[in-house]
């Protein structure tokens, strides 16, 4: 046989191989059911119900399954009219439950399976067991031939569930080696943490709060910094009238009979006139003026009214009785 008969007659067998294949594969199929013998029904009313834990025996903090299974024959009762009604108090479900559903030639299998964990104090025990026990799963249905409302129901019981204590405390039968206090634990873990916010979701909020408040940490500064400098260093606008010097405000003092601060002000002014007549010269009115400043006595209005008009003509003013 040449090669190319060989190749020819080797695809032609693999060609066989893969019909013979498909047509056992459609005589095998059972239209999605499941490999499995088909559950059979032994109540009378066409309805079994049973409840299950897994498993028996948790300690505090663990995680429970709950389900209840359930097999109707579908000549008696109608599959989509089974409702099942459960109470796990003082245990919760953590979410919504998973709703199983097989369909035989005959009979339906319905399985609802619930994830339960109780984390609250009265969930713990002060013994190292206690027993608990969740009132019976109600399941109800709708027989074939019956009315709508004609509504029947069937219980299913829960197994006993066995909780043990994390912390067991010595009991009177431990030997005195015995550590005073025991810590329990079996390979099942307590659950995950969760958030209500995700870690990664926490920090890009944080990081563009940060943002946002330097921003406007930013945008303060700036609204209330200084003027710049050429605009705080600009000379003041000159005054149109005429300029009163330091002098003759010392000068109208002395003269002034009013003492607003004692003669604190007039003191001051003296010196400020003694300085004035020691740049011009009169060493001897200066010496005057500051003696009068220094004296143990307040100086009088005609003492310093005195200094004032010899100091006016020392240094060449006029007083107000003269100007026009």
């Amino acid at each position: 046989m040449t090669p190319r008969r060989q190749r020819l007659a080797a695809a032609a067998g693999l060609a066989g191989i893969a019909v013979l294949g498909a047509v056992a594969v459609m005589l095998l199929w059972n239209g999605g059911s499941s490999a499995g013998p088909e559950p059979t029904v032994a109540s009378p009313s066409g309805i079994d119900a049973y409840a299950d834990l897994d498993p028996y025996k948790v300690h505090f903090g663990d995680t429970l399954t709950a389900k209840v299974e359930v097999t109707v024959d579908r000549s008696l009762v109608d599959p989509g009219s089974i409702r099942v009604n459960t109470d796990f108090t003082p245990w919760k479900p953590t979410g919504p439950p998973d709703v199983l559903r097989r369909d035989g030639k005959s009979t339906t299998y319905l399985e609802t399976r619930y994830t339960l964990r109780c984390l609250e104090s009265f969930c713990t025990t002060p013994d190292e067991t206690a027993v608990q026990r969740f009132r019976p799963a109600r399941i109800s249905y709708a027989a074939r031939g019956d009315s709508a409302a004609a509504t029947q129901t069937v219980d299913a019981a829960w197994p006993e569930l066995l909780v043990a204590a994390r912390y067991a405390p010595p009991s009177a039968s431990q030997g005195v080696r015995q550590p005073p206090t025991r810590w329990q634990a079996d390979l099942v873990s307590l659950p995950a943490a969760t958030y209500r916010l995700g870690p990664w979701l926490l920090v890009v909020l944080l990081l563009g709060g940060a943002v946002l408040l330097a921003g406007a940490a930013v945008a303060i500064v700036a609204r209330t910094r200084p003027r710049s400098a050429a605009v705080a260093t600009a000379p003041a606008a000159r005054p149109s009238g005429p300029v009163v010097t330091a002098l003759e405000v010392a000068l109208a003092l002395l003269e002034d009979p009013a003492r607003v601060n004692g003669s604190g002000d007039q003191r001051r002014a003296l010196e400020l006139v003694a300085d004035g007549l020691v740049h011009r010269g009169d060493g001897t009115l200066a010496r005057t003026a500051r003696t009068l400043a220094w004296s143990r006595h307040v100086p009088r209005i005609e003492e310093t009214q005195g200094v004032a008009r010899d100091a006016r003509k020392a240094l060449g003013e006029e007083s107000d009785e003269t100007a026009p």
